[in-house]
């Protein structure tokens, strides 16, 4: 079994979710962040399906047709909501998320918005908890492309000489990681973006409606087991915020940094951090 089978289903509110599913057993969601698709997760979605898991990897609110609803936002909270409402719509009761980039956030504001104990766990990838997170010239230089995304201008500077500023991205994010997975990477969110001007609109629109000041539920902290998982070229060659993340949790939590790796740790160091997750499942309890 090496090829997921897409799904959509539909919210009481509304909104439609658009997934890659493989496997049986219990589930664990896989959040995908920007620049990628769910196309990423298909290595961990194979591993842990051979393991006995269920997995899916829904796409951001934003990058399918399917899933864009007029008059709804993409404020942050709303990727934690999202990712409660998916499992309402599913009628799951109990699982794991598991998220990059947005989605790491997803995974933190979601399990801070749960009230009704469906999140058993998180694993949080290349993003260090917003209420560790430091406010200095540091983190300004690391978030400068939320400035680039903010203005009128961003658009066209992500489309410009072809999506340039993509590579642009994965290699500052990422300054070792070669080869074919990464090219796949790349190649596959420019595909994406090329056929659907509105998915790099939608995608956009989540650095274009983070405010100044994130709201509490994005900053709360976390009250179920976690794993950080995170490279040491990333964040600008400091781990400092990552190893704090901890901090924000009032459940047992453990930061795995990586040497050598960078802001997609998951995929540069694909059997270390399967490694890890499972034994992190494992642990966790049901």
């Amino acid at each position: 079994m090496s090829t997921t089978t897409e799904r959509s289903v539909a919210a009481g509110t509304g909104q439609t979710f658009v997934f890659e599913e493989l496997g049986e057993g219990p589930l664990v969601v896989l959040q995908h962040g920007f620049p990628d698709t769910p196309a990423g997760w298909l290595p961990t979605q194979v591993a842990l399906a051979g393991a006995g898991y269920r997995t899916i990897a829904p796409w951001l609110r934003g990058y399918r047709p399917e899933n864009r609803v007029a008059g709804r936002g993409y404020g942050p909270e709303l990727l934690g909501r999202d990712l409660l409402e998916l499992l309402d719509a599913l009628g799951e009761e109990r699982a794991v998320v598991v998220g990059h980039d947005w989605g790491a956030l997803a995974a933190y504001t979601a399990a801070a918005l749960d009230t009704t104990d469906r999140i058993r766990g998180i694993v949080a990838i290349a993003i260090p908890h917003p209420r560790v997170t430091p406010r200095n010239l540091d983190s300004a230089r690391m978030g400068r492309h939320f400035l680039t995304f903010k203005l009128p201008t961003g658009p066209w500077m992500a489309r410009r000489n072809d999506f340039a500023y993509i590579d642009t991205l994965y290699r500052r994010w990422s300054p070792s990681w070669d080869g074919p997975v990464r090219e796949r990477a790349v190649a596959g969110v420019k595909a994406l973006f090329r056929q659907d001007s509105e998915a790099l609109l939608g995608a956009l629109s989540w650095y274009r409606e983070f405010p100044l000041v994130p709201p509490r539920a994005v900053t709360a902290r976390v009250n179920v087991p976690g794993l950080v998982f995170a490279g040491d070229e990333d964040w600008g060659g400091d781990p400092g915020p990552f190893r704090r993340s901890c901090e924000a949790f009032d459940a047992p939590c453990e930061v795995v940094i990586v040497p050598g790796a960078g802001h997609w740790a998951h995929l540069e160091c694909q059997d270390r951090f399967t490694t890890e997750l499972l034994r992190f499942l494992e642990a966790t309890p049901d």
